[in-house]
């Protein structure tokens, strides 16, 4: 038996024991297994990744057993939830501390797409540095600036740290996610323009647009990442349906998809909205929203009066079992825009936090946005999550899975 020494926090090692010599038939490469918020996957450091993209994106979808739905044979939770992987290093940045470059690995195609963010997984990035040695752990709070590559802003993080490792226990709640955890805040800051460099990508706070053969109006809004919003009574949908009835409605899967497709276009990214589901299957999002109702969430109920917008995303063509932190973000600054459908379905007289009423709960999100010039700038939009560390060690890919994915790798 021998053991491996990995790098820990306030220069603390975990000593790993390996039942095994190194094993000749596979690469190995240390990955921290973590939590962010309702998100989970690896966290690597971007110095222990090839630099060559292809060489990158062919190891992490061999390492989380893609492709193939169940991802069988890697660390993918065959959901989109949990086939995700945050990429680290210090920043060369004067403004931050930290890079992140989040990776949102396909489960059933060879493909890793790093267009938008993932809020969630981001909660988790300033304790993976700590714990892996890239910024000094500070007894008590800790602030953390975050330049994230995707979509080029910076996101400041709060934590607490004890005995020189960040806190796990704590009593924030984060509806879908069991129990309770150390606070980790997420302040996106301006966030305006993410991918288009504009808050209103078209210019318009609603635009009217084909769907089923029928006129409908939407909202294209870019906060953190750019959404899609359309009013669930358009499409004759039910806002406070479950992921798994969503899922099973195949007409109204068709009509959201339809929906980014067209917002895909105006963002660019494609010419044809057809297309979107291949080229750029992770951003736009789409929501689907509705105002203030009851729905059941798991085994308990969502009151109206709990909620000040109800909502429903979709990531990588699936339903969101819960909401992205992105979604939040945008969904609150978008309630402050006038004349967006957003606007339109928010409870009236909400201020303050916005409660958004998602599948496994409510979301509370603070968003200071203001109108300057004619013009809106926002001021602060942040979010408590949790993040835990799951799991330290070397994880093992099959060099002949390496090449396989290598043939079939999809840009």
């Amino acid at each position: 038996m021998r053991t491996d020494e990995v790098p820990g926090a306030a220069g603390k090692t975990w000593v790993m024991p390996l039942m095994i010599e190194r094993d000749t038939e596979q690469v190995s490469l240390p990955c921290l297994y973590m939590r962010g918020g309702s998100s989970r996957g690896g966290f690597f450091l971007d110095s222990d990744l090839p630099q060559d993209w292809s060489e990158r994106a062919a190891l992490l979808l061999a390492a989380y057993g893609s492709p193939d739905s169940r991802q069988i044979d890697g660390i993918g939770g065959a959901d989109p939830l949990t086939s995700k992987a945050a990429i680290v290093a210090v920043s060369e940045r004067d403004d931050a501390d930290l890079d992140y470059t989040f990776c949102q690995v396909d489960i059933s195609r060879a493909k890793v797409s790093t267009g938008g963010n993932c809020g969630n997984m981001l909660s988790a990035v300033a304790p993976f540095a700590v714990l892996r040695g890239l910024i000094p752990a500070q007894e008590g709070e800790n602030c953390v600036r975050i330049y994230t590559t995707n979509t080029k802003q910076v996101v400041t993080a709060r934590f607490e740290v004890k005995g020189g490792a960040p806190r796990v226990n704590g009593g924030t709640i984060v509806p879908g996610v069991p129990g309770t955890g150390a606070t980790v805040s997420v302040d996106f800051g301006d966030c305006a323009g993410s991918v288009s460099g504009k808050l209103l990508p078209t210019g318009n706070p609603v635009d009217t647009i084909e769907v089923a053969g029928r006129r409908i109006e939407v909202s294209l809004v870019d906060a953190a990442t750019p959404f899609v919003y359309v009013m669930a009574a358009d499409i004759d949908a039910n806002a406070g349906a479950s992921a798994q009835a969503i899922q099973a409605n195949a007409d109204l899967m068709q009509q959201l998809e339809q929906v980014r497709g067209w917002a895909a276009v105006a963002l660019g990214l494609v010419d044809d909205p057809k297309d979107a589901v291949r080229v750029t299957p992770n951003i736009p999002r789409v929501i689907m929203i509705a105002g203030p109702q009851s729905y059941p969430a798991g085994e308990s109920t969502v009151a109206q009066e709990d909620v000040d917008l109800v909502v429903r995303q979709l990531a990588m063509q699936k339903p969101h079992k819960a909401l992205a932190v992105t979604g939040a973000v945008c969904t609150a600054v978008a309630c402050q825009v006038p004349g967006t459908v957003v606007n339109r379905c928010l409870r009236p007289g909400a201020t303050g936090d916005i409660r958004l009423g998602h599948a496994s709960g409510v979301l509370s999100v603070s968003a200071e946005v203001q109108l300057e010039s004619g013009e809106v700038v926002i001021r602060r939009a942040a979010v408590n999550r949790t993040a835990r560390l799951i799991m330290a060690g070397e994880l093992f890919v099959p060099r002949e899975k390496l090449e396989a994915v290598k043939k079939v790798l999809e840009p």
